[in-house]
This record gives C-alpha cells, structure tokens and sequence, in this order.
C-alpha cells in the first residue's frame, strides 16, 4: 500500500521559519525561506528529473512567490536565485551571479514588513522585509498545493517526493527512559 502524501511536512517547514522571526533571527528566517524555496522547487521539478536545478527555482519563484501589489518590489527569479546562493554560499548579499550580471538586484534583509528599492547608494540594491517575504512564501506555496490539486502531472511530482522531506515527528520514548 503506498503511503499518503504528508503535506504536513510543508507546515512544518513554514513553522520552523516562523520560529526563526519569532526568536528575532532574521538571517535564520531569510536562510529557511531559501531552503524551503529549494524544497518547493524539488517537489514540483519533473518526474524525471532526478536533481534540482537553478531553472526549477527560478521558476517556482517567478510562478508562486508574488508581493502584495503596494509592494515596491516584485520578486524576480533570478535575483531570489542570486540572493539564495549569496546567503547559502557566503552569508553575504553577493553571489558570482551578481558579479556577471549587473541586472541581477541584491538584497539585504530587514526586521520590517516593507521592502524598499534604490536605498541611498545603490540602484541595484532592495532591503527585503523579512515579514513580507514570509507572508508571500506562504501564499505562494497556497497557490502551488492549488495548482498540483488541479494539475495532475504537478500533483504527480509533488506526491512522488512530499515524503522524503523532513516532517516532524515526535520522538517515540518518554524522556525518562533516555537515561535508562
């Protein structure tokens, strides 16, 4: 009998991101979001594609993750993709693809819900609202469970792989019998 699908898995993701902005770590919040990002991207990549690539996240981004209209900045593929790999690769706002593309914008990351463009000093610049990112994420992963519900091949990516991510689980022995 084959398992069913934990979407539960994907709650427990955007808790563990929650948790983060609530402790007040904000690198650690923007870095889950990343994570979960590329974790989307997998659960939604095609069947026979084995590994994640740059062009899956860029499209997950580019169909799911929208701003709220007011929003100064729209979220772009790429420049999630390059923001991604600069926090992931060096915990920094620039990545190589910064270096070879001045289109690509960077980020920087703030504790407040507005994201701001062109801050003083630089054009290719925008200070991510860490809130607003979160808030978008998990709207944007509404929008794709809602679209693999009516995509059948979608639905067949997601559910191929939705168990293989991490899910919480309690831990099945009482504390007491640790020490034991």
């Amino acid at each position: 009998m084959k398992n069913k699908p934990n979407y539960g898995a994907l709650a427990d993701l955007i808790r563990e991101i929650k948790k983060c902005e609530a402790a007040g770590a904000i690198m650690a919040s923007v870095t889950m979001c990343y994570v979960c990002i590329d974790t989307l991207a997998y659960l939604s990549m095609p069947l026979d594609q084995k590994n994640t690539k740059k062009k899956n996240f860029i499209e997950w981004v580019d169909t799911y993750l929208k701003p709220y209209s007011d929003q100064p900045y729209k979220y772009r593929g790429i420049d999630v993709y390059a923001a991604r790999c600069a926090v992931l690769h060096t915990y920094g706002a620039e990545a190589k693809i910064h270096r070879q593309d001045s289109s690509v914008r960077m980020f920087g990351y703030t504790d407040g819900g507005r994201h701001l463009t062109s801050p003083e000093g630089s054009e290719r610049l925008v200070i991510i609202g860490v809130p607003s990112l979160i808030n978008d994420l998990v709207i944007g992963i509404e929008k794709f469970l809602a679209a693999a519900m009516d995509d059948e091949s979608l639905r067949a990516c997601l559910e191929s792989r939705i168990n293989s991510i991490h899910a919480h689980s309690p831990f099945p022995g009482r504390p007491e019998t640790l020490s034991q």
